[in-house]
Protein backbone atom coordinates (compact mmCIF):
# COMPACT_ATOMS: atom_id res chain seq x y z
CA UNK A 1 0.00 0.00 0.00
CA UNK A 2 1.16 3.32 -0.84
CA UNK A 3 2.43 6.25 1.70
CA UNK A 4 -0.42 8.67 0.36
CA UNK A 5 -2.94 5.76 0.77
CA UNK A 6 -2.06 4.94 4.15
CA UNK A 7 -1.97 8.68 5.03
CA UNK A 8 -5.27 9.48 6.50
CA UNK A 9 -5.28 11.49 8.87
CA UNK A 10 -6.47 15.34 7.22
CA UNK A 11 -5.07 16.74 10.22
CA UNK A 12 -1.76 16.44 9.89
CA UNK A 13 -2.01 17.33 5.55
CA UNK A 14 -3.49 20.79 6.94
CA UNK A 15 -0.39 21.20 9.34
CA UNK A 16 2.13 20.18 6.07
CA UNK A 17 -0.09 22.70 3.71
CA UNK A 18 -0.53 25.21 6.38
CA UNK A 19 3.52 25.48 7.39
CA UNK A 20 3.72 25.90 3.25
CA UNK A 21 1.82 28.40 3.50
CA UNK A 22 3.22 30.46 6.45
CA UNK A 23 6.73 29.98 5.30
CA UNK A 24 7.43 28.78 8.95
CA UNK A 25 6.73 26.79 11.78
CA UNK A 26 6.27 29.79 14.25
CA UNK A 27 3.90 31.21 11.65
CA UNK A 28 2.09 28.00 10.68
CA UNK A 29 1.50 26.96 14.65
CA UNK A 30 -0.10 30.85 15.32
CA UNK A 31 -2.59 29.95 12.50
CA UNK A 32 -3.58 26.45 13.58
CA UNK A 33 -3.66 27.46 17.01
CA UNK A 34 -1.25 24.71 18.14
CA UNK A 35 2.05 24.63 19.67
CA UNK A 36 5.16 23.87 17.66
CA UNK A 37 6.48 21.69 19.18
CA UNK A 38 3.38 20.08 18.89
CA UNK A 39 2.94 21.18 14.86
CA UNK A 40 6.91 19.72 14.13
CA UNK A 41 5.80 16.66 15.85
CA UNK A 42 3.61 16.22 13.54
CA UNK A 43 4.87 17.14 10.05
CA UNK A 44 7.94 15.18 11.58
CA UNK A 45 5.55 12.39 11.31
CA UNK A 46 4.52 12.88 8.31
CA UNK A 47 7.53 13.36 6.58
CA UNK A 48 8.81 9.32 7.89
CA UNK A 49 5.31 8.12 6.99
CA UNK A 50 6.45 9.14 3.23
CA UNK A 51 10.08 8.48 3.29
CA UNK A 52 11.26 12.01 2.71
CA UNK A 53 11.95 15.39 3.72
CA UNK A 54 9.22 17.21 2.99
CA UNK A 55 10.48 21.38 4.28
CA UNK A 56 14.46 21.91 3.80
CA UNK A 57 15.05 23.92 7.04
CA UNK A 58 16.66 27.51 7.15
CA UNK A 59 17.75 30.19 9.76
CA UNK A 60 14.61 31.65 9.17
CA UNK A 61 11.71 29.72 8.30
CA UNK A 62 11.31 26.80 5.75
CA UNK A 63 11.49 26.02 1.95
CA UNK A 64 10.09 23.25 0.38
CA UNK A 65 11.83 20.37 -0.95
CA UNK A 66 11.48 18.76 -4.77
CA UNK A 67 9.13 16.12 -2.60
CA UNK A 68 7.62 19.02 -1.16
CA UNK A 69 7.02 20.94 -3.97
CA UNK A 70 5.09 17.85 -5.25
CA UNK A 71 3.03 16.57 -2.26
CA UNK A 72 1.63 20.31 -0.99
CA UNK A 73 -0.40 20.91 -4.24
CA UNK A 74 -1.79 17.21 -4.12
CA UNK A 75 -2.48 17.67 -0.48
CA UNK A 76 -4.53 21.01 -0.71
CA UNK A 77 -6.87 19.37 -3.57
CA UNK A 78 -6.82 16.29 -1.28
CA UNK A 79 -8.19 19.07 1.64
CA UNK A 80 -10.83 20.61 -0.81
CA UNK A 81 -12.35 17.72 -2.08
CA UNK A 82 -12.64 16.53 1.31
CA UNK A 83 -14.41 20.58 2.88
CA UNK A 84 -16.84 19.80 -0.50
CA UNK A 85 -17.57 16.52 0.20
CA UNK A 86 -18.46 16.90 3.42
CA UNK A 87 -20.28 20.31 2.96
CA UNK A 88 -22.52 18.62 -0.11
CA UNK A 89 -22.77 15.61 2.87
CA UNK A 90 -24.21 18.23 5.26
CA UNK A 91 -26.69 19.67 2.47
CA UNK A 92 -27.68 16.35 2.12
CA UNK A 93 -28.45 15.59 5.59
CA UNK A 94 -30.11 18.81 6.18
CA UNK A 95 -32.40 18.21 2.91
CA UNK A 96 -31.45 21.35 1.19
CA UNK A 97 -30.54 19.27 -1.36
CA UNK A 98 -30.67 15.76 -3.23
CA UNK A 99 -33.28 13.28 -5.25
CA UNK A 100 -36.03 11.66 -4.03
CA UNK A 101 -37.69 8.45 -6.52
CA UNK A 102 -40.82 7.27 -5.64
CA UNK A 103 -42.88 4.43 -7.51
CA UNK A 104 -46.59 4.24 -7.21
CA UNK A 105 -48.47 0.63 -8.14
CA UNK A 106 -51.10 0.48 -9.78
CA UNK A 107 -51.22 4.50 -10.86
CA UNK A 108 -54.35 5.23 -9.31
CA UNK A 109 -53.02 4.75 -5.82
CA UNK A 110 -51.17 8.40 -6.94
CA UNK A 111 -54.28 10.46 -5.85
CA UNK A 112 -52.81 9.19 -2.29
CA UNK A 113 -49.40 11.34 -2.44
CA UNK A 114 -50.76 14.46 -3.40
CA UNK A 115 -51.25 15.91 -0.95
CA UNK A 116 -47.71 14.68 1.03
CA UNK A 117 -45.79 15.61 -1.90
CA UNK A 118 -46.92 18.92 -2.80
CA UNK A 119 -46.09 19.64 1.02
CA UNK A 120 -42.97 18.24 1.03
CA UNK A 121 -41.99 20.09 -2.01
CA UNK A 122 -42.75 23.12 -0.32
CA UNK A 123 -40.85 22.01 3.05
CA UNK A 124 -37.93 20.94 0.87
CA UNK A 125 -37.72 23.08 -2.24
CA UNK A 126 -34.37 21.79 -2.67
CA UNK A 127 -34.94 17.71 -3.50
CA UNK A 128 -35.60 16.82 -6.74
CA UNK A 129 -38.91 14.95 -6.83
CA UNK A 130 -39.15 11.88 -9.81
CA UNK A 131 -42.47 9.75 -9.21
CA UNK A 132 -43.29 7.30 -11.59
CA UNK A 133 -45.80 4.52 -12.03
CA UNK A 134 -45.81 0.72 -13.03
CA UNK A 135 -46.65 -2.60 -12.59
CA UNK A 136 -45.81 -4.20 -9.37
CA UNK A 137 -43.11 -6.49 -10.54
CA UNK A 138 -41.41 -3.20 -11.81
CA UNK A 139 -41.56 -0.65 -9.37
CA UNK A 140 -40.91 -3.85 -6.40
CA UNK A 141 -38.00 -4.80 -8.45
CA UNK A 142 -36.79 -0.70 -8.86
CA UNK A 143 -37.03 -0.67 -5.08
CA UNK A 144 -34.78 -3.45 -4.48
CA UNK A 145 -32.28 -2.17 -7.32
CA UNK A 146 -31.80 1.27 -6.12
CA UNK A 147 -33.07 2.54 -9.26
CA UNK A 148 -36.08 4.44 -7.16
CA UNK A 149 -36.18 4.87 -3.26
CA UNK A 150 -39.69 4.20 -2.16
CA UNK A 151 -43.08 2.48 -3.50
CA UNK A 152 -46.52 3.05 -2.50
CA UNK A 153 -49.11 0.36 -3.52
CA UNK A 154 -50.39 -2.60 -1.62
CA UNK A 155 -48.88 -4.57 1.34
CA UNK A 156 -50.57 -7.57 0.16
CA UNK A 157 -48.87 -7.89 -3.57
CA UNK A 158 -45.47 -6.29 -2.01
CA UNK A 159 -44.92 -8.35 0.62
CA UNK A 160 -44.42 -11.10 -1.90
CA UNK A 161 -40.66 -9.70 -2.21
CA UNK A 162 -38.57 -11.12 0.95
CA UNK A 163 -36.47 -7.79 0.14
CA UNK A 164 -38.50 -4.84 0.22
CA UNK A 165 -39.07 -3.67 4.20
CA UNK A 166 -43.02 -2.54 4.50
CA UNK A 167 -44.28 -0.28 6.43
CA UNK A 168 -48.15 -0.82 6.73
CA UNK A 169 -49.92 2.81 6.36
CA UNK A 170 -53.86 1.65 6.89
CA UNK A 171 -56.32 -0.55 5.63
CA UNK A 172 -58.42 0.45 2.45
CA UNK A 173 -62.06 0.75 1.95
CA UNK A 174 -63.67 -0.65 -1.51
CA UNK A 175 -66.51 1.04 -3.28
CA UNK A 176 -68.04 1.05 -6.71
CA UNK A 177 -69.27 4.59 -8.71
CA UNK A 178 -71.48 5.34 -11.27
CA UNK A 179 -73.25 8.07 -13.05
CA UNK A 180 -75.45 9.92 -10.30
CA UNK A 181 -78.16 9.55 -12.76
CA UNK A 182 -76.84 5.96 -13.35
CA UNK A 183 -80.06 3.38 -14.19
CA UNK A 184 -79.38 1.42 -10.81
CA UNK A 185 -78.97 5.21 -9.09
CA UNK A 186 -82.84 4.70 -7.88
CA UNK A 187 -82.51 0.77 -7.05
CA UNK A 188 -80.41 0.63 -4.03
CA UNK A 189 -79.57 -1.27 -2.15
CA UNK A 190 -78.78 -3.25 -5.67
CA UNK A 191 -77.20 -7.28 -5.52
CA UNK A 192 -74.23 -8.29 -7.42
CA UNK A 193 -75.82 -9.48 -9.93
CA UNK A 194 -77.48 -6.34 -10.90
CA UNK A 195 -74.30 -4.29 -10.52
CA UNK A 196 -72.25 -7.16 -13.09
CA UNK A 197 -74.36 -6.97 -15.23
CA UNK A 198 -73.21 -3.30 -15.98
CA UNK A 199 -69.46 -2.68 -18.09
CA UNK A 200 -66.66 -2.41 -15.87
CA UNK A 201 -63.61 0.13 -15.40
CA UNK A 202 -60.39 -1.69 -13.85
CA UNK A 203 -57.11 -0.16 -13.27
CA UNK A 204 -54.67 -1.01 -16.10
CA UNK A 205 -51.90 -2.44 -13.10
CA UNK A 206 -55.03 -2.97 -11.17
CA UNK A 207 -54.51 -4.76 -7.82
CA UNK A 208 -57.94 -6.18 -7.94
CA UNK A 209 -57.43 -9.49 -10.22
CA UNK A 210 -59.27 -10.96 -12.72
CA UNK A 211 -59.45 -13.58 -10.90
CA UNK A 212 -61.26 -11.95 -8.78
CA UNK A 213 -63.64 -10.42 -10.62
CA UNK A 214 -64.18 -13.70 -12.24
CA UNK A 215 -65.23 -15.13 -8.45
CA UNK A 216 -67.41 -12.67 -8.06
CA UNK A 217 -69.20 -13.05 -11.68
CA UNK A 218 -69.15 -16.70 -10.85
CA UNK A 219 -70.92 -15.75 -7.03
CA UNK A 220 -73.61 -13.68 -8.77
CA UNK A 221 -74.47 -16.55 -11.30
CA UNK A 222 -72.55 -14.78 -14.34
CA UNK A 223 -70.48 -15.49 -16.89
CA UNK A 224 -66.89 -13.89 -15.99
CA UNK A 225 -66.69 -11.06 -18.28
CA UNK A 226 -63.21 -9.02 -19.20
CA UNK A 227 -63.22 -4.91 -17.77
CA UNK A 228 -64.81 -2.97 -20.68
CA UNK A 229 -62.07 0.03 -20.31
CA UNK A 230 -58.67 -0.76 -18.40
CA UNK A 231 -57.47 3.20 -17.34
CA UNK A 232 -55.19 4.22 -14.47
CA UNK A 233 -55.94 7.99 -14.52
CA UNK A 234 -58.81 8.38 -12.18
CA UNK A 235 -59.62 11.92 -13.80
CA UNK A 236 -60.41 10.15 -17.20
CA UNK A 237 -62.18 7.31 -15.06
CA UNK A 238 -64.47 10.29 -13.42
CA UNK A 239 -64.92 11.49 -16.98
CA UNK A 240 -65.89 7.61 -18.35
CA UNK A 241 -68.18 6.87 -15.44
CA UNK A 242 -69.90 10.20 -15.94
CA UNK A 243 -69.65 9.26 -20.21
CA UNK A 244 -71.90 5.91 -19.81
CA UNK A 245 -73.10 3.44 -17.78
CA UNK A 246 -69.84 1.79 -16.88
CA UNK A 247 -68.92 1.24 -13.16
CA UNK A 248 -65.68 1.78 -11.41
CA UNK A 249 -63.99 0.51 -8.23
CA UNK A 250 -62.15 2.99 -5.98
CA UNK A 251 -59.92 2.19 -2.80
CA UNK A 252 -60.03 4.88 -0.37
CA UNK A 253 -58.45 5.53 3.33
CA UNK A 254 -62.27 6.14 4.46
CA UNK A 255 -65.52 4.35 3.29
CA UNK A 256 -66.98 6.26 0.51
CA UNK A 257 -67.12 10.04 1.83
CA UNK A 258 -69.62 12.97 0.73
CA UNK A 259 -67.16 14.64 -1.87
CA UNK A 260 -68.13 11.29 -3.79
CA UNK A 261 -71.44 11.19 -2.88
CA UNK A 262 -72.43 14.38 -4.36
CA UNK A 263 -70.75 13.07 -7.60
CA UNK A 264 -71.56 9.93 -8.08
CA UNK A 265 -73.62 7.04 -7.27
CA UNK A 266 -72.03 4.82 -4.90
CA UNK A 267 -72.50 0.65 -3.94
CA UNK A 268 -70.45 -0.16 -0.68
CA UNK A 269 -70.61 -3.90 -0.01
CA UNK A 270 -72.20 -5.31 -2.72
CA UNK A 271 -69.09 -7.25 -4.37
CA UNK A 272 -66.82 -9.20 -2.02
CA UNK A 273 -63.13 -8.12 -3.16
CA UNK A 274 -59.86 -8.92 -1.76
CA UNK A 275 -58.93 -6.28 1.23
CA UNK A 276 -56.59 -4.04 0.46
CA UNK A 277 -53.65 -2.60 2.58
CA UNK A 278 -51.84 0.54 1.56
CA UNK A 279 -47.59 0.47 2.55
CA UNK A 280 -44.40 2.32 1.77
CA UNK A 281 -41.46 -0.65 0.98
CA UNK A 282 -38.31 0.39 0.58
CA UNK A 283 -34.74 -2.14 0.31
CA UNK A 284 -34.02 -3.82 3.18
CA UNK A 285 -30.44 -4.01 1.81
CA UNK A 286 -30.36 -0.33 1.45
CA UNK A 287 -30.09 2.46 4.03
CA UNK A 288 -32.59 4.81 3.68
CA UNK A 289 -31.85 8.55 2.77
CA UNK A 290 -32.31 11.55 4.58
CA UNK A 291 -35.27 12.81 1.68
CA UNK A 292 -36.53 9.47 1.58
CA UNK A 293 -36.56 8.93 5.38
CA UNK A 294 -38.19 12.44 6.18
CA UNK A 295 -41.02 11.49 3.25
CA UNK A 296 -41.65 8.11 4.77
CA UNK A 297 -42.56 10.42 8.32
CA UNK A 298 -44.53 13.27 6.44
CA UNK A 299 -46.57 10.15 4.53
CA UNK A 300 -47.93 8.59 7.50
CA UNK A 301 -48.50 11.78 9.30
CA UNK A 302 -50.59 12.98 6.55
CA UNK A 303 -52.28 9.91 5.73
CA UNK A 304 -53.16 9.10 9.39
CA UNK A 305 -56.17 12.05 9.50
CA UNK A 306 -56.96 11.86 5.26
CA UNK A 307 -60.59 11.30 3.70
CA UNK A 308 -58.99 10.16 0.19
Amino acid sequence: MSAMRTLSDLRKLRHVVQVARSGSFTGASNVLAITQSALTKSVAEVEHLLGTKLFQRLPRGVQLTEAGATFVPRAERILADTSDLMTQLGALQNLSTGRLRIGITPAAYASFLETTVSAFAQVYPGIHIDVTDGAIDDIAEAVISGRIDLAIGGVNYLSAWQKLEINTIAPLHHFMIARIDHPLAQMQPVTADQLLLYPLIMPAAGLTTQAQLDRAYVAAGLSPTPPHYLCDHFPLVKRLVAATDAISPVVSLAPASVRFRDEFTVFEGVLELDEQTLGIAYSRNRELSAAAAAFVDMFQGFLQDSDI
